[in-house]
């Protein structure tokens, strides 16, 4: 018999902080909170092997977060630092955060705030445990819209109703001994940017839909991991061609379309398969190679009177490290196994769905899980992606503190990298 332990905790800054993703253009703090911000965590436990798995409603931070963590959970319950993991749900929503936003906007106050709430948080799923089981299902929905089009020849950030995208809403629901739902664990892709610049603090439709499923299943808790979701934005934000911001009220009828199809999976006895536990986990780490950027380049940026403040200080930043920045970088992954068909990768960065389409192929015959955003590596595109170009390529660069994009044989290092993992477990 399986045992998990839930908890959930508040990290709505308690003091003015910058906002991150679309509101640091404006380089202010934020006007008010709209709806709370959440860290939850779900302990999964076969026998003696334990699994702790950590979202938090931000848009993300570096990875030196999950490593501090990781290193306390191994002191505190003799944990494997290869059993934690922690992701973000990547609402804009948020504020910013150390490690992506650039040092004058984030709060070293918040992030003490946020390390004190998150071990909180994880402690008290320790002791608020009980035995269980776990089921397994899913269904696809239209929520979400790939963002790349080819416009005379270059690859733009506008709504392309015919590219790829990731229609799949993977669901792990938790019941207790006596069939009561305890735990809603959705997967899905898409940037939650549905109201985008909007000042005030939210948890978009990932918050929203935890809320509701919160509320439809009393004593419940709704936990979100964010998938790859790097070139796809709700359907919503689409109008005429181009992304509009939306109102709250189009968040909660996204969030409502979506619980609602959960309650149908539900409602089928059929469509949610009871897991037959087999728990294992191992993360690793995979080198991908840049192709560098002249100095010039980020001059340019640096001194244009136009670029916004957040991306001047992370031009300089790569201007002022440049001689002594590797032309690599190292994106943290991990794989999991749950059951001999049920399988979560893990990664961090914005990976795009072409990324989890590949890795999915590896594994014919098992279900996949992915969730992306467990760092703030970059963009994390495809050789397909790499050759085309467009935002999610080049144009984010600067914008990670980059020295320049990504060189092909991406596909390579991560089909070698989660294929020695599966081998592994």
């Amino acid at each position: 018999m399986m045992r998990f332990g839930v908890a959930k905790d508040l990290i709505t800054p308690d003091l003015l902080t910058y906002m991150g993703g679309y509101g640091s253009f404006f380089n202010k703090p934020f006007q008010g909170i709209h709806d709370d911000l959440y860290v939850r965590t779900l302990l999964v436990q076969d026998g003696e092997t334990k699994l702790i798995f950590v979202s938090l409603d931000l848009l993300f931070h570096d990875f030196s977060l999950t490593e501090e963590l990781q290193k306390w959970v191994e002191t505190a319950f003799s944990i494997p630092a290869d059993h934690f993991f922690l992701t973000y749900s990547h609402t804009h929503g948020g504020p910013a955060m150390a490690g992506y936003d650039d040092a004058s906007q984030h709060s070293p106050e918040y992030e003490r705030f946020l390390m004190e709430r998150i071990k909180s948080c994880v402690s008290r799923a320790m002791v608020n445990t009980f035995e269980g089981t776990l089921q397994s299902g899913g269904v696809d929905g239209d929520w979400n819209i790939n963002r790349r089009l080819l416009v005379n020849g270059e690859m733009q950030n506008m709504p392309n109703p015919e590219g790829a995208k990731d229609d799949r809403l993977h669901v792990l629901r938790v019941l207790d001994l006596n069939g009561r739902t305890k735990v809603v664990l959705f997967n899905y892709a898409c940037h939650p940017v549905t109201v985008r610049d909007t000042m005030y603090l939210s948890g978009d439709y990932p918050g929203r839909i935890c809320h509701l499923l919160e509320a439809e299943y009393f004593g419940a808790m709704g936990i979100f991991f964010q998938g790859a979701g790097g070139n796809s934005r709700p359907k919503a934000t689409a109008y005429k061609g181009t992304f509009i911001t939306c109102t709250y009220d189009e968040i909660n009828e996204m969030a409502i379309s979506i619980v609602q199809a959960i309650k149908l999976l539900f409602s089928n006895p059929k469509a949610m398969v009871q897991v037959q536990p087999d728990v294992a986990a191992f993360q690793f780490r995979i080198h991908l190679e840049i192709d560098p950027y002249p100095k010039n380049h980020f001059a340019a940026i640096a001194n244009d009177p136009a670029s916004r403040p957040g991306l001047v200080g992370m031009a300089n930043r790569v201007l002022n490290h440049y001689d002594h920045m590797p032309d690599y970088v190292i994106l943290p992954a991990g794989l999991i196994r749950l059951s001999a068909d049920l399988y979560i990768a893990y990664m961090g960065g914005e990976p795009c769905y072409e990324v989890k389409n590949k890795l999915e192929r590896l594994f014919p015959g098992v279900t996949l899980l992915f969730w992306g955003y467990a760092d703030a590596t970059a963009y994390i595109p495809d050789d397909q992606i790499i050759a085309e170009g467009g935002y999610e390529a080049e144009g984010s660069v600067v914008e990670y503190g980059l020295k320049g994009p990504f060189r092909p044989g991406i596909d390579t290092r991560m089909a070698e990298a989660f294929t020695a993992a599966f081998c592994a477990l």
